[in-house]
């Protein structure tokens, strides 16, 4: 459903003691890219959490964020020197896409959206979605706990044949060895297909990673994009994670055509131990440090501009 709730434009809320500087709204960024970011660029992978009172999250979700709505994500996009940005449907909202799509239609233009659908999703539903800015649908394998490729290979064809008179294009968390599993049906689906967080492949010792392969052969048949997102989702060699670089320069030079940049922000955070419904502070990250990285991932301003411009405009329809 997307009207069953009123949208309160410009909320902001408490944000749990999150020691970000970029959620508030009112503080001026001190830190700035040190490199020349291209015009159009994009951050193709942020999520916004609205006040629960107004948009509750579902009741068996993994985790509790603290609030984070449209102006902690122009403070976001502001520090970067970023001009577009892709929502992303959370896990903790289930189907409901109100709140990313609502946020999307806010930021203008310069906003697309990805949402979670299910068998009770209506054509029509999915129709005014679109409309909205909806350009991907989500499969969240890994948080869902489906790591049975069989099972992830009838979802996904199913979904696929479910959106394509849409246009939509599917996007996929999931585990590396369920990816190559996966890599015959992904290049033949009738529909574009997005890894998420450098399709999972960790980048210490990546070179032994048994999925590589596969992955790499999705990435030049054309079909499939990879997010270079989420750093700290694949290295734990913080802050600069110099064990990333060669990862990501791997998979640019494989097919700098399909390649997209993402933050991951908020950078919503799981804590063990913690009750689910419990409110989880954000991981604290320093956005623009790692922003910094690319132009040591990718030298060719060409491809840089490929990444972070070309390639989103292209798959979200800028």
């Amino acid at each position: 459903m997307i009207t069953r709730r009123k949208f309160i434009s410009g909320a902001t809320g408490l944000l749990a003691g999150a020691a970000l500087t970029s959620l508030d709204s009112n503080a001026e960024p001190e830190l700035k890219p040190n490199f020349d970011v291209p015009a159009g660029a994009c951050d193709c992978h942020i999520h916004v959490i609205g006040p629960q009172a107004q948009y509750p999250m579902v009741a068996d979700r993994v985790y509790t964020p603290p609030e984070c709505g449209v102006p902690q994500l122009r403070a976001h996009l502001k520090q970067l020197k970023l001009s577009r940005v892709v929502l992303i449907q959370p896990s903790f909202y289930g189907t409901d896409n109100t709140f990313q799509l609502l946020s999307t239609q806010e930021m203008g233009d310069a906003a697309r959206a990805v949402i979670v659908i299910d068998d009770k999703t209506t054509d029509q539903a999915i129709a005014k979605m679109v409309s909205m800015g909806a350009r991907g649908v989500r499969m969240n394998l890994s948080t869902s706990g489906i790591f049975d490729p069989d099972v992830a290979r009838k979802q996904m064809i199913e979904l696929a044949q479910r959106v394509k008179d849409f246009k939509l294009h599917i996007q996929v968390y999931s585990s590396a060895k369920v990816i190559a599993a996966l890599s015959n049906t992904i290049q033949n689906l009738s529909v574009p297909v997005v890894l998420d967080h450098f399709a999972s492949i960790n980048a210490t010792g990546f070179q032994k990673n048994a999925g590589l392969p596969a992955i790499l052969d999705l990435a030049k048949s054309g079909n499939v994009y990879i997010k270079l997102s989420a750093v700290y989702r694949v290295s734990k060699a913080a802050p600069d994670y110099a064990e990333v670089k060669d990862l990501a320069q791997l998979f640019v030079e494989t097919n700098p055509d399909r390649m997209v940049w993402a933050s991951d922000w908020p950078h919503t955070n799981t804590i063990p131990g913690i009750p689910a419904t419990q409110i989880t502070p954000y991981r604290v990250v320093d956005d623009v440090r790692i922003f910094n990285l690319l132009p040591d991932w990718i030298p060719q301003r060409e491809n840089l501009t490929k990444v972070l411009v070309s390639n989103p405009a292209r798959l979200y329809g800028f």
